[in-house]
């Protein structure tokens, strides 16, 4: 079986990225009558993710990478997997728990491997009570709230 090349996927894969970015840039206007418009950054910035991930396969064409050499195994593997867990977590229960409880959970779950149960918990909940009041207070940004209102 032949050697798959994990660069030129991954060219492939921002390629797609610029492209989906460069769909979305073009609902913007491009140009107002202040000036330059809402569109103007997002089309030039999909427009150079789409010429760097054809760079990038071309680059990969001469150095073939496979995805056996890059892709994590053992407790590599057991870390992505939580904290892709931990993000799942936080997605599914933010809107029933609460921006400050859900994510006090995720960093907990980040942090519980590094710092003793305590150090961790403080961590998290120091962390997410400040994001809370930068962007709910500070910002005004609406945070998903539980039924206490927190």
């Amino acid at each position: 079986m032949a050697k798959q090349n994990a660069a030129l996927w991954a060219g492939v894969a921002v390629i797609v990225f610029g492209a989906i970015f460069l769909i979305q840039a073009l609902e913007f206007d491009y140009y107002s009558e202040n000036g330059p418009g809402p569109g103007l950054l997002p089309l030039w910035l999909s427009i150079l993710i789409m010429i760097m991930g054809v760079l990038y396969i071309v680059e990969s064409l001469r150095h073939k990478v496979s995805f056996k050499e890059i892709l994590p195994t053992g407790q590599g593997l057991m870390n992505v997997l939580i904290i892709l867990g931990s993000l799942v977590l936080l997605l599914l229960t933010i809107n029933f728990i609460g921006f400050t409880i859900a994510s006090t959970l995720f960093l907990y779950i980040l942090l519980a491997k590094a710092y003793k149960w305590y150090v961790g918990l403080g961590i998290a909940l120091g962390i997410s009570l400040l994001l809370s009041w930068v962007f709910g207070t500070l910002l005004s940004i609406p945070l998903p709230v539980n039924l206490f209102g927190w």
